[in-house]
C-alpha cells in the first residue's frame, strides 16, 4: 500500500534537522507529541508526520454518523492539527482503524494491525529514505495503553528504522507514576471525577525507564489547540479541554520519550 501526501511534499532538511513523527490515529498527535513537534518546528526542523489510519471507528458525533463520513473528517482535522503544530509533510498511509484490542475490526482486511508488519514497514521506510531523518519517532513496546494500532507503530516504525538505517528512535511514551500522582492530587484538589484525558495508572511506563522528558508547557496553547482541532475526539465539552490551564499544564504539559541510539534532536529540548 503507498501512502497519499496531502500538499506537496518538501526538499527533505539536512538529516540533523528533520524528525518523522510516525502516529496510529488523527489526534494522537496531537495529544502525546504536540508540544515537541510545536517546538522542533519553531527551531526551524522538519517536521513530517506519518498517520498510519484513517480513524474511522473513533467516536463519532451527529456530523460523523458513519465510518467513511468519520474518516473524512479526521482528515481534515488532521491536516489542521498539522498546520498548527508546524508540520513540514503530512502523509496518510489510509490503513483501516483496528479497534480496540479484541474488537472484530482487528483481523478485518486491510486493517493496521493485521497488515503484514514487513510490508508497512517498507512503506513506511520509503518516508525515512526521502526524508533522511536525524531521528524517528513511534511508540512504547505496549503501544502507550495496549490498542493493537499502536503496538503495530512499534513494530512497523522499529523495523521500517532498521530498513531505512535510522540510528535513533524515540518511542512516544507517558510516565505513568507522574499521571498517577496528577490524578490523585487533581481529585484531591478539586475534587474532579471521571476521565481525565490521559491519567490512568495502567499506560505507558514507569520513570525510571524514561529516557527523554521534554518541558512542553511554553507551547501549551498551541498543543490546546492541535488537540481542539480534532472536534470529532476531542471536542470542547471533553473533560480534557474544560480543565483549567494550571490542570492542563500538570497533565499535558511534559512529553516523554524511551530512546534507543544516541542522543538526537528531542534530547536538545530537554
Amino acid at each position: 500500500m503507498t501512502g497519499s501526501n496531502d500538499g506537496h511534499a518538501q526538499s527533505p532538511a539536512a538529516p540533523s534537522r528533520a524528525v518523522v513523527f510516525v502516529h496510529a490515529h488523527p489526534d494522537d498527535e496531537a495529544i502525546f507529541t504536540g508540544g515537541t513537534m510545536a517546538r522542533l518546528a519553531e527551531d526551524g526542523c522538519r517536521v513530517v508526520l506519518v498517520v498510519c489510519t484513517g480513524g474511522e471507528l473513533g467516536f463519532t458525533t451527529p456530523d460523523a454518523v458513519d465510518a467513511h463520513a468519520l474518516g473524512a473528517q479526521r482528515r481534515h482535522e488532521t491536516l489542521a492539527a498539522a498546520g498548527l503544530l508546524g508540520v513540514s509533510r503530512l502523509v496518510h498511509l489510509d490503513h483501516h482503524d483496528s479497534g480496540m484490542a479484541g474488537d472484530p475490526a482487528n483481523d478485518a482486511p486491510g486493517s493496521f494491525c493485521s497488515t503484514d508488519v514487513e510490508l508497512s514497514a517498507k512503506t513506511i521506510a520509503a518516508v525515512f529514505e526521502e526524508e533522511r531523518p536525524a531521528a524517528v519517532v513511534g511508540y512504547d513496546a505496549g503501544g502507550m495503553y495496549g490498542h493493537p494500532d499502536h503496538v503495530q507503530v512499534h513494530r512497523v516504525t522499529r523495523r521500517a528504522a532498521e530498513l531505512a538505517g535510522i540510528a535513533t528512535v524515540y518511542d512516544a511514551t507517558v510516565d505513568r507514576e507522574h499521571l498517577h500522582f496528577v490524578e490523585t492530587h487533581l481529585i484531591e484538589e478539586a475534587a474532579l471525577t471521571g476521565d481525565l484525558g490521559l491519567v490512568r495508572s495502567h499506560i505507558g511506563v514507569a520513570t525510571a525507564e524514561v529516557t527523554t522528558t521534554i518541558d512542553v508547557r511554553p507551547w501549551l496553547t498551541t498543543k490546546r489547540a492541535a488537540m481542539a482541532a480534532h472536534a470529532s475526539q476531542i471536542p470542547d465539552s471533553t473533560s480534557a479541554l474544560q480543565l483549567p490551564p494550571e490542570h492542563f499544564a500538570d497533565v499535558y504539559g511534559w512529553e516523554w520519550y524511551v530512546r534507543t541510539g544516541p542522543p538526537s534532536l528531542l534530547d536538545s529540548l530537554t
